[in-house]
């Protein structure tokens, strides 16, 4: 398995993903494996518990980020604060509650920027670190 780039939640696995950057920087999560690039972040909030907010979430997340929010979600609010945490996240808001979203021809442009900007980010990255071997 592996390597991976990125991460995708739903929910709790959002919760996780949304904490990791962070936990990995401060070398307490993820220590064997190469920097998370990408979050894809599905109904996800911040962790709540105060041991893990101050190492999760010291700095912003800076990876790149897309964010499905739901107008119905009752996360929603919460869900908000980690967007706010985010460097530049990418959000794409939809009509239902805590679901991953079926996506409408106004949501699919975004998101295949995101997933193509991404792409191309890590290819270029993977060209450099080949060129400099």
């Amino acid at each position: 398995m592996g390597p991976f780039d990125g991460l995708l939640g739903f929910s709790q696995g959002a919760i996780l993903s949304g904490g990791l950057p962070g936990l990995q920087e401060k070398g307490v999560a993820l220590t064997k494996v190469p920097k998370v690039k990408f979050l894809i972040i599905i109904g996800g909030t911040k962790f709540r518990a105060p041991s893990v907010v101050e190492k999760a979430y010291s700095s912003q997340i800076g990876c790149p980020s897309l964010h499905f929010l739901g107008g119905h979600d009752f996360l929603k609010e919460y869900g908000k604060e980690l967007i706010d945490f985010c460097v530049e996240p990418v959000v794409i808001h939809h009509p239902k509650g805590h679901t991953v979203p079926r996506l409408d021809d106004k949501s699919l442009n975004p998101m295949m920027s995101f997933i193509e900007r991404i792409q191309n980010d890590i290819f270029e990255n993977k060209e450099e670190v080949q060129s400099m071997s």
